[in-house]
């Protein structure tokens, strides 16, 4: 019997029990088939308590702010239940929302416009999980913001970029890094389903980035390798390479579809890219979910469940929102 099924005979159950109150499937295919706003919010009031005080006609950042309440509530009821040693590698896999919270601020810091309906998702999150970044929200010069993330571990990295007017995506970007590679690090030296869910995580990363800088930035080779997650996993340095070389998306689909993943992505439409690669990491992240039930990998798959999950929520309100067609709609879905 391994040690986590001795210290932990709770956890399954209380995942299993916490993901049982999620929206299904079915609720999703439900929510596809209503014809407004107002109509998908009452329904979704019908299927969650989590949504009983959304407005009837709600921006996307206010249903974010009702999802991720819910998702700090999860986040500290499976805290209680680990121990040291996982609890230390659990804060590790949030501080990628400690991170989000950093980004957001430095955005309305670096934006003209100071007024930012991201403010109160900050505070979501300083208020109840990172309390170090108490007020980052309200900062409004350089010099305060990096006397708050002075007290977090970016401090060298932030430190070192801000005083020199780095963009928004060049700050973005190197947190991002930071936080793939240490996650990774951590689980090297923790267990092979972590390393496996993380590992293909990150090539997908980088696959998406390589794309996302050729079709919107139009960056040279030497700029996207710059911003490169530095692991390889089942992604080779060399396919990276070749990806960065393409000049086209037809040439980009030819270098996919001789790689590990070709076999599990659809890379042949290059448009359906993000959703395609979605689809495959839900399914990835639901079978160690369904598979490791004595292992901390089990809270990673439940986190990132969650997150796309959420993700096809806001979707679906939003197509609706802009009378997107069903099956439009149905493509950017995560299940």
């Amino acid at each position: 019997m391994s040690i986590l099924s001795i210290l932990y005979p709770s956890l399954n159950a209380k995942l299993e029990g916490m993901y049982a109150k999620r929206i299904s499937k079915q609720g999703l295919e439900e929510l596809l088939k209503q014809n407004s706003t107002k109509q998908v919010v009452a329904l979704l009031k019908s299927l969650s308590p989590v949504f009983q005080d959304l407005e009837d006609n709600p921006r996307r950042i206010k249903i974010k702010i009702f999802l991720e309440r819910n998702l700090i509530d999860d986040i500290q009821k499976i805290a209680r239940l680990l121990n040291h040693r996982d609890k230390q590698v659990f804060w590790d896999f949030i501080s990628i929302y400690e991170i989000r919270c950093i980004k957001s601020a430095f955005r309305k810091l670096s934006s003209e416009n100071k007024i930012n309906e991201e403010s109160n998702d900050i505070v979501n999150w300083t208020k109840q999980l990172f309390k170090n970044l108490q007020g980052i929200e309200q900062v409004e010069n350089q010099e305060d913001f990096l006397n708050i993330v002075k007290k977090t571990k970016y401090q060298k990295l932030l430190g070192k970029m801000i005083p020199n007017k780095i963009s928004i995506f060049e700050v973005e970007n190197k947190l991002d890094k930071f936080y793939f590679e240490q996650i990774m690090e951590v689980a090297k030296n923790y267990n092979s389903a972590l390393k496996d869910m993380i590992g293909r995580k990150i090539d997908l990363n980088n696959v998406i980035w390589i794309y996302r800088e050729k079709e919107n930035y139009d960056f040279a080779k030497e700029k996207i390798k710059q911003t490169l997650i530095d692991v390889h996993y089942r992604l080779k340095k060399s396919e990276l390479e070749k990806l960065m070389n393409c000049d086209t998306q037809s040439e980009m689909c030819d270098i996919l579809q001789t790689t590990y993943y070709a076999k599990q992505i659809d890379f042949r439409e290059m448009e359906k890219l993000e959703s395609n690669i979605d689809q495959y990491l839900y399914r990835i992240y639901q079978k160690h979910f369904r598979g490791n039930i004595f292992d901390i990998g089990v809270v990673y798959a439940y986190l990132n469940m969650v997150e796309l999950e959420n993700n096809d929520i806001m979707n679906i309100v939003e197509g609706i929102r802009y009378d997107l067609a069903k099956d439009e709609i149905r493509q950017r879905l995560s299940r």
